[in-house]
């Protein structure tokens, strides 16, 4: 073999390494999103259902019709209040456990991964025990005299962002413990012997290096908070509807698979210019960041 041939292969090599994820991923993966796209430029009609054809006037009822300018509205703003909150609550507790918690780091990690392992549905009807008029939230609020009447959670707006908040807050916890674990520990002892402050340290030491983090986290929780299915459908209320159960119902109780395609597609629209407009702004504020 020649050193020509040899170092061909080696450019090519790397490229070998994801032909098996690509036989999956093309069939399993990019086909239904390409069937997806196709059956919302369809036409849905009362009698015939889905007829073939190539138009974007499902884009513009949905884009234009208030109750699914509403539904989009509801989603958004869920999902991003989702994610700051999980976001906010995962910050000082992945601070602690990369700090502090050296020790039993094992003990901790795998107690954030657990969640994810337990079936969403046991965690659901774990929350509708604890949500009830009668649960234990307000048995115990109720003991403590901290309420005269019992609180409305369960089927309520309050209730539901409870649960997507419990369900997503491991998938904040785990890029901030990640970002923060590779923040050396020179850099705090430095800050300090400088004169920073513990608060100082964190804020223009630990903050800005743990940025990236950050964004993930915000990234992760958006996308599955928006295209949560669950949690909407089963601790939600009626009143407050989302996107995932209104594509459900479109195809199974309206009979509008063409305009569920077209929500769905919408829907990946969105976390797709969320992914792309985040990381534009990583780049742009944390140049130290990505710099080489």
């Amino acid at each position: 073999m020649t050193p020509g041939t040899a170092a061909s292969l080696r450019r090519w090599t790397p490229l070998l390494w994801i032909v098996p994820a690509a036989l999956v991923l093309l069939p399993f993966f990019f086909l239904p999103l390409v069937l997806l796209f196709r059956n919302s430029l369809n036409r849905d009609d009362p009698m015939l259902l889905m007829v073939p054809d190539f138009t974007a006037i499902n884009y513009i009822k949905a884009l234009s019709d208030p109750f699914y300018l509403q539904l989009f509205a509801n989603t958004i703003g869920a999902a991003l209040f989702v994610a700051v909150i999980a976001t906010i609550i995962a910050y000082p507790f992945s601070y602690f456990i990369s700090r502090y918690a050296r020790r039993s780091i094992g003990l901790v990690v795998w107690a954030v991964y657990m969640p994810l392992f337990v079936s969403v549905i046991v965690r659901v009807f774990g929350w509708m025990i604890v949500l009830a008029d009668s649960g234990l939230l307000n048995a115990m609020l109720l003991k403590l005299h901290f309420l005269q009447t019992p609180l409305r959670l369960l089927f309520e707006v309050d209730g539901m962002l409870i649960g997507m908040v419990h369900r997503y807050l491991p998938l904040a916890i785990l890029p901030l413990f990640n970002a923060m674990k590779k923040i050396p520990d020179e850099l705090h002892r430095a800050s300090a012997n400088l004169g920073a402050t513990p608060s100082g340290v964190i804020r223009d030491v630990v903050f800005p290096l743990s940025v990236p983090g950050i964004v993930i986290s915000l990234q992760l929780t958006f996308a599955g908070a928006l295209s949560d299915f669950v949690l909407p459908q089963v601790l939600g209320s009626p009143r407050f509807r989302m996107l995932a159960p209104a594509i459900y119902a479109e195809a199974t109780t309206n009979l509008s698979t063409a305009m569920a395609a077209t929500l769905a597609v919408l829907m990946l629209v969105f976390i797709i210019a969320l992914l792309g407009a985040s990381g534009y702004l990583v780049k742009r504020l944390t140049p130290w960041m990505t710099a080489r």
